[in-house]
């Protein structure tokens, strides 16, 4: 009987120990799980504060870069500003094989500009420039260190737009429109048509005041009653001085596009009527002794200030006529890649003489006669 309560009792007290090993070693385990929890709890925190501080980084960066791009294009301008004088914005558009002549124009600006101005040409461009064209364009600034090219491809803009009605134009013309849009940094840009030739510095043209304008340009004796409306301050689109600011302002690039879509089955001039149309109230024009318009004797110059609706001083008209700023090959029958005509009076051919003279200041003179098919020989023995 003895036998049997200690035998139970030492079982009460094995089970008794194995129930405490067992409580002990599920202590054990939960205190490991506890753990294990704890630990994964502190590593998937660790993680979570990993990327929401990868995050904040990222987006810090991606804030800053924008930051860092317009201010590191001020501290540009402003390292400009340092090492030279002044600068100024030139812009040119055109579609492909205008190449040579952009290059000419370029060139007669670098050739006639001083030294201590930098020149930022701002080229807008067609999307199917090639590169070779592209070089040619570049050998500028090559050679003069005083300038620098920035390219603006424009795709397919303006394609949506009519460019078939009095003469079929090239949707580049319509470029210029932009310049508000891709410069927003900038308060004033002058662009150049392609078939100009510069002869003075620029800077007096550049600084010209145009507070509260729109476009300043040349004045020219046109038209504009077939569109109902007497714009006695109507400016050839060629040469014009943008007010950037003010353009922004108004939203004007887009009210001259909504004109441009709405009436060019029917304009004569797409760019330059739309301008002068929508803007004519707030255009500005030069003083005549700033520009050239290719005219080859008195008799014309008489003509475009007696056809001008405003009074302009004939003295400054024949002083551009002898010693230009600017000159702007206007008239398709003027153009020098148009030929030689033969001249019997009715055709300026100074202005052709004027362009290939400039082009042998460049390396590819006798590319260009070449490429517009002119007689060598009569040009050297004129």
């Amino acid at each position: 009987m003895f036998d049997i309560i200690n035998k139970n009792k030492k079982e009460i007290k094995l089970s008794n120990e194995d129930e405490i090993i067992n409580i002990v070693e599920n202590d054990k385990k939960n205190i490991i799980n506890q753990k294990d929890y704890i630990t994964l709890n502190i590593k998937k925190r660790n993680l979570e504060c990993i990327f929401l501080f990868i995050f904040i980084i990222l987006m810090l960066f991606l804030i800053l870069s924008g930051l860092f791009q317009n201010k590191s294009y001020k501290n540009e301008i402003i390292s400009t500003k340092i090492k030279y004088n002044s600068y100024i914005n030139v812009a040119y558009a055109f579609d492909s094989h205008y190449e040579y002549i952009t290059h000419v124009s370029m060139k007669s600006i670098m050739l006639s500009q001083n030294s201590d101005t930098y020149i930022i040409f701002h080229i807008l461009v067609s999307s199917n420039i090639r590169k070779e064209e592209k070089e040619i364009i570049d050998k500028v600034c090559q050679q003069h260190k005083n300038c620098e090219i920035k390219y603006f491809e424009m795709g397919e803009r303006y394609k949506e737009i009519n460019t078939r009605g009095y003469i079929t134009w090239s949707t580049a013309m319509y470029y210029r429109l932009r310049l508000p849009d891709l410069l927003p940094n900038e308060k004033k840009i002058l662009y150049l048509d392609c078939d100009t030739l510069i002869y003075k510095d620029l800077t007096k043209i550049y600084n010209y005041d145009i507070t509260g304008k729109y476009f300043t340009g040349m004045l020219e004796p046109r038209d504009l009653s077939y569109l109902g409306l007497n714009v006695k301050n109507y400016i050839n689109t060629g040469v014009m001085l943008f007010n950037l600011e003010e353009l922004r302002f108004g939203d004007i690039s887009k009210k001259i596009e909504e004109f441009l879509v709405k009436h060019n089955f029917k304009l004569l001039f797409p760019v330059n009527d739309s301008i002068n149309t929508v803007c004519h109230e707030k255009n500005g024009y030069f003083p005549p002794e700033y520009i050239q318009w290719g005219f080859c004797n008195v008799h014309l110059a008489d003509k475009y200030i007696n056809d001008l609706q405003i009074k302009v001083d004939k003295e400054e008209v024949i002083k551009a006529y002898k010693d230009p700023y600017i000159y702007h090959l206007i008239g398709y029958r003027s153009k020098p890649w148009n030929g030689i005509p033969n001249y019997q009076g009715t055709v300026c051919i100074d202005p052709i003489f004027r362009f290939y003279e400039m082009a042998k200041k460049t390396d590819y003179y006798y590319d260009i006669i070449e490429f517009f098919k002119i007689n060598r020989e009569y040009l050297i023995n004129k």
